[in-house]
């Protein structure tokens, strides 16, 4: 049988997903089998849990309290010893079948890794989603666990046609490099959705509600925070029942626009980050760009 692919998830849950898609992907294009590493998910300054297995995609998810995985982890001992020693001498990747990201953007090299790759990195790529999509993988999965908040919810966006934005805060708050969005991106980017018929009502998803209202500026009286107590990946599928997305530089709403319906319009913003790296190949060219400044 080919080797596996195996994919080491890292990140909050859109970063999760970006490492998932890009294991099914390169899994789809050796017709061999995708195994899922979750035992650096929870480190870093984003942190919800495990909240990709809330999700049912097919694949071998591995244990991540077994020896292994407790000794490989950042801020254990051996776990610093190996990161350091790749990053010093990347020629030990070759033997050990690792592959890093070049960096948060589209991987031009992906599908010239070999059977028995263990991808590592954040693999940000609406091409190489879609190409694991089109291989079989789902567009939008469905939850392991019904929701009763999200069967109350997804009636509720047929209905009301809500214009969905999502304001990050939090983590983005202790990074100055990722940028707060604020009224200079969210007016115009909700004024354009608004021009092109999206008159429903508005609702913000944000880890800071209270706060993120504000970024909204001259609309902040017209939205309704929506909160789900079922978890990040219900209010995730929340975001993709509306008839529009105006998303923030957050993965976490990338996802929740692309699982939208085909078609449904989605305001992201340009650049990125705010003096960050910058990222090519994530935002799909049918959405629509506007400054964050």
């Amino acid at each position: 049988m080919t080797r596996p692919i195996t994919a080491r998830l890292i990140g909050g849950l859109g970063n999760q997903l970006f490492g998932y898609y890009a294991g099914a992907a390169l899994a789809a294009h050796h017709h061999t089998q995708l195994r899922l590493d979750t035992s650096w998910t929870r480190h870093g300054i984003t942190d919800h849990g495990i909240e990709i297995l809330r999700f049912d995609l097919p694949g071998e998810w591995l244990p991540n309290n077994s020896l292994k995985a407790k000794l490989s982890a950042p801020g254990t001992i051996p776990g610093r010893a190996v990161a350091k020693a790749l990053r010093d001498i990347p020629a030990l990747r070759t033997p050990l079948r690792i592959h890093e990201a070049p960096g948060v953007g589209h991987d031009p090299t992906l599908f010239a890794q070999p059977a028995g790759t263990r991808l590592r990195g954040y693999f940000q790529s609406w091409r190489t989603v879609q190409n694991a999509v089109d291989s079989g993988y789902p567009h939008r999965p469905r939850l392991k666990e019904p929701s009763a908040w999200l069967e109350s919810i997804a009636p509720r966006a047929r209905h009301e046609r809500p214009l969905a934005v999502h304001v990050r805060r939090g983590d983005y708050a202790k990074v100055s490099e990722f940028g707060l969005l604020g009224p200079a991106y969210y007016e115009p980017a909700i004024q354009r959705l608004r021009d092109e018929g999206i008159d429903g009502p508005i609702w913000l998803f944000s880890d800071e509600p209270d706060i993120a209202r504000t970024a909204l500026g001259r609309y902040a009286s017209e939205a309704e925070a929506i909160t789900s107590p079922d978890g990040p990946a219900t209010e995730m599928l929340a975001m993709s029942y509306a008839a529009g997305n105006v998303i923030a530089n957050s993965t976490f709403s990338w996802w929740g626009a692309w699982m939208a319906a085909k078609g449904t319009p989605v305001v992201a913003p340009d650049p990125w980050f705010a003096s960050g790296p910058t990222v090519d190949g994530l935002i799909p060219p049918e959405w629509t760009r506007l400054s964050g400044a």
